[in-house]
């Protein structure tokens, strides 16, 4: 052995190799060599007899295969595999000249298909919930039996290294480079611990048996007695890949797997596969007729599980994906819009899941989704105006005295030595919808510019509103839409007010105008209260930390869970009014009714407090050994954590609402223009209860016992990284919350998203208060539904638990 190492540079190693076909088969023999190295071995895994036969070796590479045949007693075909998996030391022991690329990615490929390979299936969920079908407790590896059990039954992993993609189709070769290599150490579960929201992670095993994992060890020795190698193969392999400087580039669509990967659910994937199928000039379909794909593009796509879909669609290209499944989302938030579509909400923003944590490059950038489509973000709050700031730049030539003069006049009210100098200071220190307002709509050349380097559509936006949002978004900011759940309420009751005054002074009421506004009235009266009652009951008694989405609400999935518990309430009284119950359709006598029961059912909470304590063992394990922080949730019904003020404000809510709407009659009111029982002389009557329910909602919308839904406004902070967060409302209500805190640890949502805030409900002064984040009923709502599922604490696994901060996280 020589104890000289070799130390080529990377110019060096390209001058070495400079042959371009040689090059690009060294880098795409690596990337195959990727999925054997990444791969769980099937129990007794043996190497095909063919392999002699594809992979031929260089005169040193021979001189290594020899050496571990006959001084080490290696069998000939794991010793030609073990020089494959090495590719290289010092020099190359495969000969890629001889060496068929094509033929060796079809080995691969029946080994992928025949399941002698295999890769954990960590795209959505499959895997998270085998796991927990499998395993009661956490655990932080499996042996290689639990692997195979795990594995069993699960589509092949889908991963990409280079070209290559696998899953359950074999490993077939695309369109697009990615880095997106196969894995063993796998998001595979939520722990038991309360206040943690990351997916952990555990580490899969291989056979280690098998004669090839069993003989690396030899095989390094053997390599290493021709002396050390310190060369820049790692370097050489990222320039002839094309990929040097690669994670440096924020603009990267490299994250777009992970988009396939956590958010969208299959049927959203169907549609996106039918549509890449369509309008992808016939490159996918070319691409999948080998695979005997053939027909019309819904019926290949139905056919399709999970795995299959993602995998046929990373053989597109990224700039392909994006565009179609933009234009797909677009449409969704078309109304009238009756062809392929995927509808996210309004407000909704679609986040990592079980890859959370999971970013590219330099600025760890991730896809989110929202109603404008895609976006590829970071943690890195600088991103978005550094980005705005790139934007503005390109669109303004500094070198053209008319682009010049052009961007003096926008900015002739801002100060500055020059245009140069007027521009950083705009871009600086306005807010970014005045500086796209400004700069970007001023022209229509800079607007479809914009659009053309943003992977906007120009003729989507019809509105520069929208377009302002959409082009925050994709920048990396989030003008966030703040829906008022009561607004039509508020409407009606304005304008049925202003006609009821209208009418009383005038000579003539037009009994049916009155009637059909006080109907469509009382109907969204109706609809505010139903909606409240299920919301405050929820909000207050619901045991957040233990729910499968901690602190967030989704309406239909909790209304009949919500009454269901008031019922139980009314049915233990023994005597008074009537018995109501609260079901599917409720009118206004059992909804203000049930105002008062849910101040009972507090009532009775606050009697039996003992009865709810929570279990010690389900206490945050920091609570027993730090006094920094405090876990303020030490009862399983929320109100019971409140401070005692707010509880009492709570209950006097709730009997102010029942007295107030009771004692203007409101549901008799009702009942009077539902059944053409009123007439002209009931105007006084009528206002009387517009006035009462109006006290009612407003004190319901200041407590935020109504779904209020806060976003974001202002940050305001200093050099020791203590901050201010302000959050405003839709009818611009400000609250304002102080960073870091004692009770911060608590799973609630983060400070930077969209939430409903309840003031009312305060369990830690100053300003601590209950906060949950809305879920919207998507189809990818319902692929998440009843996730997490934690599981419980083994004996000797070490967690690394991912304590919410909710003024920082994403």
């Amino acid at each position: 052995m020589t104890d000289e190492a070799l130390r080529l540079t990377k110019d060096e190693l390209l001058a070495a190799y400079p042959d371009p076909k040689w090059q690009r088969s060294f880098f795409e023999v690596q990337r195959i060599i990727d999925f054997l190295s990444g791969s769980i071995l099937q129990e007794k895994y043996k190497v095909p007899d063919d392999l002699s036969r594809i992979v031929h070796l260089t005169e040193h590479g021979n001189q290594v295969l020899n050496k571990l045949v006959s001084k080490h007693e290696v069998n000939p075909k794991v010793a030609r595999l073990l020089c494959l998996l090495q590719l290289v030391h010092r020099e190359p022991l495969v000969d890629l000249q001889k060496t068929d690329v094509e033929e060796l990615r079809s080995w691969v490929d029946q080994q992928v298909r025949g399941r002698d390979l295999l890769f954990p299936f960590i795209a959505g969920r499959d895997l998270y919930d085998r796991a927990a079908e499998l395993f009661e407790e956490a655990r932080d590896s499996l042996s290689h039996a639990d692997t195979l059990k795990l594995l069993d039954g699960l589509p092949i992993g889908v991963f990409q290294s280079g070209p290559f993609v696998s899953g359950p189709y074999g490993l077939l070769r695309g369109l697009e480079q990615r880095w997106f290599a196969p894995i063993k150490t796998v998001p595979m579960y939520h722990c038991s611990e309360l206040t943690c929201g990351a997916v952990h992670r555990c580490r899969l095993s291989s056979d280690y048996s098998a004669p090839i994992n069993e003989h690396w060890s030899t095989l390094e020795r053997v390599v290493e007695s021709y002396g050390l190698d310190d060369s820049e193969w790692g370097e050489f392999v990222e320039e002839i890949g094309g990929v040097q400087g690669h994670r440096f580039d924020d603009r990267s669509t490299e994250p777009m797997v992970l988009v396939l990967t956590d958010l969208l659910a299959d049927d959203e994937l169907r549609i996106l596969l039918s549509d890449v199928l369509d309008n992808s000039a016939g490159s996918l379909r070319s691409m999948v007729e080998p695979l005997g794909l053939i027909g019309k593009a819904d019926d290949i796509a139905e056919k399709q599980g999970r795995a299959e879909l993602i995998q046929l669609l990373l053989l597109a290209p990224n700039d392909v994906l994006l565009a179609r499944l933009d234009k797909l989302i677009v449409n969704g938030g078309q109304p009238g819009h009756t062809g392929p579509a995927i509808r996210v909400e309004a407000g909704e923003v679609r986040r990592l899941m079980t890859n959370r944590g999971m970013g590219y490059g330099t600025f760890g950038t991730y896809p989110e989704i929202s109603p404008f489509g895609v976006r590829f973000t970071s943690d890195d709050f600088a991103l978005g105006p550094m980005r705005l700031k790139r934007l503005v730049e390109a669109l303004y030539s500094m070198d053209d005295h008319g682009e010049v003069d052009e961007l003096q006049w926008q900015l002739r009210e801002v100060e500055g030595d020059d245009p140069h100098e007027q521009l950083e200071e705009f871009v600086r220190s306005a807010e970014p919808d005045d500086v796209i307002a400004r700069l970007i709509l001023a022209r229509r050349t800079n607007q479809i510019l914009a659009c053309e380097k943003l992977g906007l559509d120009y003729d989507d936006f019809s509105e520069d509103g929208v377009f302002v949002d959409a082009t925050l978004w994709k920048l990396g900011f989030y003008n966030q839409e703040l829906l008022d759940p009561n607004r039509e309420f508020w409407d009606h009751h304005g304008r049925l007010k202003r006609y009821a005054q209208t009418a009383g002074v005038g000579a003539r009421v037009d009994a049916g105008e009155l009637r059909s506004r006080a109907v469509n009235y009382f109907v969204e009266l109706e609809r505010v209260l139903d909606d409240t009652l299920a919301f405050a009951t929820w909000a207050m008694v619901n045991d957040h930390l233990a729910a499968d989405r901690p602190f967030a609400y989704e309406p239909s999935a909790e209304r009949a869970r919500s009454f269901a518990r008031l019922n139980e309430q009314e049915e233990l009284r023994d005597s008074g009014d009537e018995v109501i119950r609260l079901g599917e359709e409720n009118t206004l006598f059992p909804l203000v009714r049930g105002f008062g029961i849910l101040a009972d059912l507090l009532e009775r909470l606050r009697a039996e407090t003992a009865s709810h304590q929570r279990d010690l063992a389900q206490y945050p394990r920091y609570a027993a050994f730090t006094t920094l922080k405090s876990f303020p949730f030490v009862h399983t019904a929320p109100f019971l954590d409140l401070l005692p003020k707010s509880q009492d404000r709570v209950i006097e809510s709730l009997r102010h609402v029942r007295k107030t709407l009771e004692a203007a009659a409101v549901h008799e009111v009702r009942n009077d223009y539902m059944h053409y029982r009123a007439s002209a002389t009931d105007l006084p009557r009528l206002d009387q209860s517009l006035d009462a329910a109006q006290r009612a909602v407003g004190r319901l919308e200041a407590d935020g016992l109504c779904r209020t839904m806060f976003a974001l406004a202002t940050t305001v902070g200093d050099r020791w990284d203590r901050r201010v967060f302000t959050l405003r409302s839709a009818k611009g209500r400000e609250l304002a919350f102080a960073r870091p805190g004692e009770y911060d640890w608590n799973r609630m949502p983060t400070l930077r998203g969209i939430q409903y805030v309840v003031p009312a409900a305060v369990f830690a002064r100053p300003n601590e208060m209950l906060r949950f984040r809305p879920v919207f009923k998507t189809r990818y709502a319902e692929y998440w539904d009843d996730f997490p599922k934690p599981r419980q604490r083994r004996s000797g696994v070490t967690i690394a638990a991912d304590v919410h901060q909710d003024a920082v996280a994403p």
